[in-house]
């Protein structure tokens, strides 16, 4: 026969065991729900990044058509390459382009992982 104290004390243990695990459980939880905040904030800020480089046009007096394409294709290259971790093979899949072409043009405006040569200047 069980001593009441030896019954409480097996029951206490087993309530603590099982309070230990449900709380290592909420912390995994927690734990998974803050990567996905970080993982969504990184997110949102290369979104704000990226809309900070497109400008509009204004062509009331007129622009250079070849400069204001060189301008874009050099940010679609930058933001590809920024994306893909400077991998020109995957940032050429982004882009839909062989890879030899974006190789092409990242050789023609002298792009470096997602850094412009000082001599290349974009159109403004």
């Amino acid at each position: 026969m069980f001593n009441p104290l030896d019954l409480l004390q097996i029951l206490s243990v087993r309530f603590i065991n099982i309070m230990a695990r449900q709380l290592n459980l909420n912390n995994n939880v927690i734990t998974e729900k803050i990567q996905v905040l970080r993982d969504v904030t990184v997110a949102l800020l290369d979104e704000v990044k990226s809309l900070g480089s497109m400008r509009q046009v204004e062509i009331n007096e007129g622009i250079n058509f070849d400069d204001e394409v060189k301008s874009f294709e050099i940010l679609l290259i930058e933001r590809a390459l920024e994306q893909t971790g400077g991998s020109q093979l995957r940032a050429a899949r982004l882009l839909n382009l062989k890879h030899t072409t974006l190789n092409a043009k990242i050789k023609r405006y002298d792009i470096h992982l997602g850094r412009r040569s000082p001599n290349m200047q974009i159109a403004e």
